[in-house]
């Protein structure tokens, strides 16, 4: 075979690599001119293992073609380079802080990769495809999947998956690759063998990736879980708070109620009577908001609306509250209510200018719990509404790290099969905008 035709089969593989690379490890906001350079760098580990110095009449260097119609290597030697070399090369590329983290995601880029591309071998090969076609065209429908990923949230799960980290993201990220890896060292890297034992490959396959979803599921209850407590430390001792200064407070009820008694039995007309006990009550009445907070039957959301009041009285904003539905009866956990509600009162608060009003509603639609947030700003259109929820965008003037929140509410809609609820709407002859969801 000649060179043309290896460094073509090469390029392609380098092609799959970089893109299964770019989706797992960069957020597509942080993309850059210099990613380009990933490809030929990924080129070049892909040909090193094809390599092969002879020695005759001196030495030189030749391209093997052989063994390489699967994968571009030929032996465990050929495994251990490229698999070490890319995981070197994430690690000095993408600057991933955690190596853990960048250990897994090497391991996921393998997995994808190495699925991807049996699957389309054996797809091939059903259909007849053999020599050339397979070559070439296992590589090119490889390349054409991976890439069409892009156009899915694969990606975007995927590396939050790896980033959430603990032994069980290690196992999902690798024992897919590892299956794949000793399967195509046992077969000696020869198409014909690897088909001849696809049927138990594919029973193999599905084995581990049922395992995958049965871990994967507790890893995610568990992640649930730590995030639950986590908040409980957080918020609960606030809303505590909230419950001391109220039961402080009924102390000068109770003084109060019995000052108002003593003045009523020595008034001597029924209007000095009533000025004494407007005199007494005045002061006295329990603030909104807290009346709302302590009917509320989450604690953790309690204490954490009771932050955001604070929050809001720091920056100069009145908030007030309407809770009239209860949250421990959704079927969406209090961590879920707890980051959309966090989401939405953060964006308004930032948007809200000093001495205006933010509403929070929470009321009973149906089967379903409505959570809206209001702020005051110039009307907008279902378009522009839409627009805030795409990934990344951002309207604030530092970008880096933002544009994130209004979209990973659209996830939890998602997720849930809930609704997302925009509108414009008027509040004392000002213009308000509406960002809620409708959950289960």
């Amino acid at each position: 075979m000649n060179v043309l035709c290896i460094l073509a089969q090469s390029g392609l593989d380098a092609g799959a690599l970089a893109v299964c690379c770019e989706g797992v490890f960069q957020k597509r906001s942080e993309a850059r001119g210099k990613d380009i350079l990933l490809f030929p760098v990924l080129l070049v580990l892909c040909v090193v293992p094809r390599v092969n110095f002879v020695a005759n009449e001196g030495v030189r260097a030749a391209l093997s073609a052989y063994g390489y119609e699967i994968v571009p290597v030929n032996s465990i030697a050929g495994w251990l380079f490229l698999v070490f070399s890319v995981l070197l090369l994430h690690s000095i590329y993408f600057k991933w802080e955690n190596n853990g983290d960048v250990l897994s995601g090497t391991m996921a880029v393998f997995s994808l990769y190495l699925l991807v591309r049996c699957v389309c071998v054996a797809v091939l090969a059903a259909f007849g495809a053999w020599g050339g076609w397979l070559l070439f065209g296992g590589r090119v429908l490889t390349l054409l999947l991976v890439s069409l990923l892009f156009c899915t949230p694969f990606y975007g799960v995927l590396q939050q998956l790896v980033l959430t980290g603990g032994i069980a993201v290690w196992i999902v990220s690798s024992d897919i690759a590892v299956l794949l890896m000793v399967e195509l060292t046992v077969v000696s890297f020869q198409a014909e063998r690897f088909l001849s034992y696809s049927g138990l490959l594919t029973v193999l396959v599905l084995a581990v990736l049922l395992f995958n979803s049965i871990l994967l599921f507790f890893h995610r209850r568990r992640l649930q879980e730590q995030k639950r407590i986590h908040m409980i430390e957080q918020y609960v001792p606030i809303v505590e708070e909230l419950i001391s200064q109220v039961r402080a407070r009924q102390h000068e009820f109770q003084n109060r109620m019995l000052a108002i008694e003593a003045a009523v039995a020595s008034a001597g007309t029924l209007e000095e009577a009533q000025r004494e006990v407007a005199a007494l009550t005045g002061g006295i009445v329990i603030n909104s908001n807290d009346r709302e907070l302590l009917s509320c039957d989450s604690k953790v959301i309690a204490g954490m609306l009771f932050g955001k009041i604070k929050q809001a009285e720091a920056a100069g904003i009145h908030m007030e509250l309407q809770l009239h539905g209860l949250f421990k009866k959704s079927a969406v956990p209090e961590t879920e209510w707890i980051e959309a509600i966090g989401i939405l009162l953060d964006n308004a608060i930032e948007a809200s200018p000093k001495g205006s009003t933010v509403y929070i509603a929470v009321r009973k639609k149906g089967t379903y719990l409505e959570l809206l947030v209001s702020n005051p700003a110039p009307a907008m259109s279902n378009t522009e509404f839409m627009g805030l929820f795409r990934k990344g965008f951002t309207t604030k003037s530092s970008s880096e790290g933002r544009g994130y929140g209004l979209y990973n509410i659209l996830r939890i809609t998602e997720r849930y099969h809930g609704k997302i609820v925009t509108r414009n709407e008027a509040v004392s002859e000002e213009n308000y905008v509406v960002f809620g969801v409708l959950l289960p």
